[in-house]
């Protein structure tokens, strides 16, 4: 299959591409080739496509005379995005996989474990990226029930590979440089509640199968690991891959998290983190029975920090954030402790 990769070098969607190499479809790119030092290099046996999504024209002009059988969109984040695919792809892909998140999930314990077809967020009040994700799904959905635009819905857990999962931080490097140097260890909470992590290539190896599989179209799947951690669990992972000996904790409340200058651009992101978020596969493993996940997190977290470590410009400081740690840091010392 002739299959095309808007994004292609990202955290999730670099093993989707070396999976799908494997498999021998014939791969295509299509992105601005603009973050490359801090991303996994990208295939040589890859068709590249140098240019920038959200400009129509550019990429109209592009895309002329193309057609693919599965068109794969990793980075569109919203309702206009969503638009433009539609306007872009209506008559040059056979099947259009949209990469949502699994965040679009009302968190409230009744829906736990989470399905696909679990009531989901008011995208109203909900930040941007969550509301963007949702807005683009019912976009999308829309288009398929009026003209059958082929879409599938694909959405995926906390995933990682380039990216270091903490309990309170960014997915750069911030937090883990910060316990590097002796800083304490900040939970939101009391770090008891399960999460998910996948490991990006256990993703791209079932997210391979739903291509050119017409089953799809229409439908939504989620795909996470069937791997669940506490935050201290994983803490506990982390620090061990970083040979970090005796940290400090600080286990701060959710209620204050939410209301410390960390969150005023995630809010939503960290009230998530309060909650346990576990998943039912039954609707993927249906369709592949076979898959199974291969890369637990105390695997998968070392050789995410191996591959940083090879080439320090992949550690990613953010001193913004960094100086938000250290706030909630000095204010909540009192509570350090060893677990």
């Amino acid at each position: 299959m002739k299959v095309l990769f808007i994004g292609g070098n990202g955290n999730i969607s670099w093993y989707c591409v070396q999976e799908s190499l494997q498999m021998e479809h014939e791969v295509w790119i299509l992105n601005r080739n603009a973050t490359s030092k801090t991303r996994r290099d990208i295939q040589p046996e890859v068709h590249k496509l140098n240019g920038d999504i959200r400009n129509r024209n550019e990429i109209t002009n592009l895309l002329k005379n193309k057609t693919f059988d599965v068109v794969a969109d990793f980075i569109c984040y919203n309702k206009e995005h969503a638009e433009l695919d539609i306007e872009l792809f209506r008559d040059k892909t056979k099947q259009f996989i949209f990469i949502s998140s699994e965040s679009v999930y009302k968190r409230e314990s009744k829906n736990l474990p989470y399905q696909e077809n679990c009531p989901q967020n008011d995208p109203f009040s909900s930040c941007s990226y969550i509301a963007g994700k949702i807005l683009a799904e019912q976009t999308f959905l829309k288009a398929y029930q009026t003209f059958r635009f082929p879409v599938t819905i694909v959405r995926p857990g906390y995933t990682y590979d380039t990216i270091v999962p903490v309990a309170l931080g960014g997915n750069c490097f911030t937090a883990p440089n910060r316990f590097i140097h002796g800083k304490p260890v900040l939970i939101a909470g009391d770090g008891t509640n399960l999460w998910t992590f996948t490991h990006s290539s256990d993703f791209a190896s079932a997210f391979v199968k739903l291509l050119g599989n017409r089953i799809t179209i229409g439908e939504a799947f989620h795909i996470t690991s069937d791997e669940w951690l506490t935050w201290n669990e994983m803490t506990h992972i982390l620090l061990d891959t970083l040979n970090i000996k005796y940290p400090q904790y600080i286990h701060i409340p959710f209620q204050a998290v939410l209301h410390s200058k960390l969150a005023v651009n995630q809010k939503d992101m960290l009230y998530q983190k309060m909650w346990h978020n576990i998943y039912d596969l039954s609707k993927i493993r249906q369709l592949i029975p076979d898959w199974k996940i291969k890369v637990p997190f105390k695997q998968g977290i070392k050789q995410t920090i191996d591959w940083l470590y090879e080439d320090k410009i992949r550690c990613r400081i953010n001193t913004n954030l960094d100086e938000l740690l250290e706030e909630l840091t000095i204010k909540y010392k009192g509570q350090n402790y060893e677990t």
